[in-house]
């Protein structure tokens, strides 16, 4: 066999290895029994391999190292810490379903709370963190955001910032 033939097989065989690597370290922010918690009946955190091929350079250009399914942060004014995970799964007649939980670790109590409930999809949603500040909504609107905040995204798409104002979640459309 030619050395170019070794190295092409070489190369497929490590694929798998190196996705699941990178999959795994994509995860790695959340800890275990956060990811158990909603990993339940065929959900699954939205990973990079998860995204349209046209989305993945997109997503890896604006936010290179962190995963597309999850931010963590100080997002609930009334834990610990807190992390928005996007969800993935396929219905049974094999549309792609996704949803958006806040999941919250206080007292070493974990609970999940649907920031975006389950709906079939088109094109996924990424989510990310921004920092407390001031930020400007698409029509304008100015909002003093004192905590963490996140973004629910489709790429080149709608974009929508959520954050805790006291004790509710508000949120404010950022792009389209």
């Amino acid at each position: 066999m030619n050395l170019t033939r070794w190295a092409t097989i070489a190369m497929f065989s490590a694929l798998p290895a190196c996705c699941l690597a990178q999959s795994k370290s994509c995860l790695n922010i959340m800890p275990e029994p956060v990811r158990s918690a909603v990993e339940q009946d065929n959900w699954k955190v939205l990973q990079p391999q998860d995204l349209a091929a046209n989305d993945l350079p997109i997503w890896k250009g604006n936010h290179p190292g962190e995963c597309p399914g999850v931010a963590a942060g100080n997002f609930h004014p009334k834990a610990d810490s807190s992390y928005v995970v996007a969800l993935v799964k396929q219905d049974e007649q094999k549309h792609q379903l996704e949803r958006t939980v806040i999941v919250t670790l206080k007292k070493d109590r974990i609970r999940t709370e649907d920031v975006i409930p389950a709906a079939p999809v088109t094109a996924l949603a990424v989510v990310w963190k921004l920092p407390p500040g001031h930020w400007r909504g698409l029509y304008g609107n100015k909002t003093a955001i004192k905590r963490d905040s996140f973004v629910s995204e489709q790429i080149v798409s709608a974009a929508t910032q959520y954050y805790y104002d006291g004790s509710h979640l508000k949120s404010f459309v950022i792009s389209r």
